[in-house]
C-alpha cells in the first residue's frame, strides 16, 4: 500500500512539472495558447492635435495697413485708374476702415474754370464697415464716400475743405454703396487682397471738360476693381 502511495506522488510531480511553460516549449507546445493568470496591459490610443487652419484665425482682434491699385468707370470719363491706402479694425467678425484714394481718367481732361484750367482728378475720403469671415479669407461692407474732383495739385486742402464745408460748387463728390472682397494670407502678417465695389454718387455736380467733352457728370453708377497687399494682424 505504501508503495502504491509513493508511486503517485512521484508521477503527481512529474505531471506538474511536464506544465511548466519551459517544459511545454521542450515539447512543442505554444505556451501563448495557455495563458497565465498574469494581468494585460490596456493599449493606450494617442489622438494627435489637428493642424490648425492657415485661413482662419481665432484671434478676437486684428487690423492693418492696406495699399491697393484700382481700376473703375463711372466716376470720371471713360476708364478710371487709382491708388488707396486704408487702416482698419476688426473686432471678431465686425470690421471698420477709412480709407484715401486718388482717381484719375485714361485720358487726360481738363476742368474748365474761372482761372487756369486744371487737371481732371478725384479725391475721395471713404469710410466702410461690415463682415470679416474669422474662418474664410472673405469680407463684405457697406460704404460712404466725400470728395473733391479737380486737379492734383489742389488735392493737398481735400480733407480741410470737406470738415469746413469750403469744397468748391460743382466739384463734390459723394456716394453711398457696398462691396465684397478677400483677404488671403500669405503670412501671419502679410495678405493678398482684392474687391468688387458698386458706388451710387449722390451729389448731382456737373463739370465743363476741355477735349470736346463739355459738359460732364459721373454715371449713376460707378464700379471698381483693386487689388494690393495688407499688413497687420489677423
Amino acid at each position: 500500500m505504501a508503495l502504491k502511495v509513493s508511486l503517485l506522488l512521484v508521477a503527481m510531480g512529474a505531471g506538474a512539472a511536464f506544465a511548466q511553460p519551459g517544459n511545454m516549449e521542450s515539447q512543442g507546445v505554444d505556451p501563448a495558447a495557455h495563458p497565465t493568470d498574469e494581468p494585460v496591459a490596456e493599449p493606450t490610443v494617442v489622438i494627435a492635435p489637428a493642424h490648425p487652419d492657415p485661413l482662419a484665425t481665432t484671434e478676437r482682434w486684428g487690423g492693418g495697413l492696406r495699399l491697393t491699385g484700382a481700376s473703375g468707370i463711372g466716376a470720371l470719363p471713360g476708364r478710371n485708374f487709382g491708388a488707396e491706402v486704408a487702416v482698419n479694425v476688426r473686432h471678431d467678425e465686425l470690421f471698420a476702415e477709412v480709407a484715401l484714394s486718388h482717381w484719375q481718367p485714361e485720358t487726360d481732361y481738363r476742368v474748365m474754370t474761372s482761372g487756369t484750367p486744371i487737371p481732371l482728378g478725384l479725391e475721395v475720403w471713404a469710410a466702410r464697415a461690415g463682415w470679416s469671415s474669422m474662418k474664410m479669407p472673405l469680407r463684405a461692407w457697406l460704404l460712404a464716400e466725400v470728395g473733391e474732383v479737380g486737379g492734383a495739385s489742389e488735392m493737398s486742402g481735400v480733407l480741410p475743405r470737406m470738415v469746413m464745408g469750403n469744397t468748391p460748387e460743382g466739384r463734390r463728390w459723394t456716394a453711398l454703396g457696398g462691396g465684397v472682397g478677400v483677404a488671403w494670407p500669405l503670412s501671419n502678417q502679410i495678405r493678398l487682397v482684392g474687391s468688387m465695389e458698386l458706388a451710387i454718387p449722390v451729389s448731382d455736380e456737373h463739370l465743363l471738360l476741355d477735349n470736346g467733352v463739355g459738359e460732364f457728370k459721373p454715371d449713376p453708377l460707378a464700379a471698381r476693381y483693386a487689388v494690393g497687399l495688407e499688413v497687420g494682424w489677423r
